[in-house]
């Protein structure tokens, strides 16, 4: 099982009237300690405003990750995830191929719908309804897909959201046959469709008690199209802002609430365990990957030390020896991935 870290970049008001020199030697820090202690992965999410106080501090993830990639040299970088209505899908194959050679074969690009309205009203960007937002990013998934695979000819995509004309994507990035792509979310009717066809891991948000159904939909999908299920890795994580029952390092952080909660997430936080029985009982699902948020890692090393020992309680080590690495060191997701995706207006519906 692999262990990642989401290292702070201010959506959580963590930066609250930081400058941002300090926050950014912060994350730094964290990166570097992460690495040291044996965490597989860092992970970065794409927002563009603080979650309560929106002129606090917010670091822009792409930039972030890759001055993070140039200055810690093992440890891979997963995005939690690209906000498919904020980008041009040429441009985000284009970034993430030009990252994962500064890393060398660290990246695993990680892709989204979008669920803030408030972000988008913000910034002048459109925000359609559910299923036009997952349309798009049907095909932002046929486009990148092909672009960040090595030796992927130049060619053509009409779609209705999203076009290209005789692209090629080189450089595809370091890894072959092509970076890995994850999907966030945990819709049943597209976004598990999309997972099965497309990705070679997915980022489910749901709740202990939910994800039993959620993995067997998710299944299903991949027995639809022939897959085999094992090879579509399920990551899912401890939450950086959840009053998990027994912390004792939170730092600053102001603590979600009930009424905090976006309608995409599916928890009742009174009926939150401790961190650890959390992970415990992630670890006996058998998921490939937990992704791990800390209350209070901007301001104190003691919250990644709080962490490290619930891992230690749920039995989960971490591996200091050899540096972080994607599912493509194991060659695990290349069995049952087609090599050439269809057109995607097919699975949008």
């Amino acid at each position: 099982m692999k262990i990642g870290l989401i290292p702070p970049e201010g959506y959580f008001d963590e930066f609250e009237g930081w400058p941002a020199t300090r926050a950014w030697d912060r994350i730094l820090h964290i990166a570097q300690r992460a690495e040291a202690l044996g965490f597989d992965s860092l992970w970065f999410g794409e927002h563009v405003l603080a979650k309560w106080n929106r002129q606090a501090p917010i670091f822009d993830f792409f930039t972030l990750s890759t001055a993070i990639a140039a200055a810690v040299p093992r440890i891979a970088i997963g995005f939690c995830v690209v906000n498919s209505t904020f980008r041009n899908p040429a441009l985000t194959a284009k970034m993430a191929a030009t990252l994962d050679a500064i890393s060398h074969g660290r990246l695993i690009l990680g892709l989204g719908a979008g669920f803030k309205v408030s972000e988008a009203e913000a910034w002048g960007v459109p925000y359609p309804d559910t299923k036009e937002r997952l349309a798009i990013l049907s095909e932002h998934l046929e486009i990148i897909s092909r672009l960040t695979r090595a030796g992927e000819p130049p060619f053509t995509f009409e779609g209705r959201y999203a076009r290209v004309s005789n692209l090629g994507g080189a450089p595809h990035g370091a890894q072959k046959p092509r970076i890995p792509l994850l999907i966030g979310g945990h819709g049943r009717n597209v976004t598990m469709r999309l997972a099965a066809k497309y990705c070679d891991e997915i980022g489910i948000d749901l709740s202990l008690e939910g994800m039993p159904a959620g993995l067997a939909v998710l299944r299903d999908r991949c027995d639809e199209i022939g897959r085999d299920p094992a090879t579509l890795a399920i990551n899912v994580g401890t939450h950086p802002a959840f009053p998990y029952k027994g912390l004792r390092v939170t730092g600053n952080q102001r603590m979600m609430a009930q009424e905090d909660l976006p309608a995409v997430m599916c928890y009742d936080l009174d009926a939150l365990t401790t961190r650890a029985d959390e992970l415990i009982a992630w670890k006996e699902m058998g998921v490939d990957r937990i992704t791990c948020g800390a209350a209070g890692l901007a301001d104190t090393d003691e919250a990644l030390d709080e962490l490290v020992e619930d891992l230690g309680k749920a039995g989960l080590t971490l591996d200091r020896s050899v540096p972080g690495a994607t599912l493509v060191a194991e060659g695990r997701w290349l069995a049952g991935l087609p090599e050439s995706a269809e057109a995607a207006g097919s699975t949008a519906s």
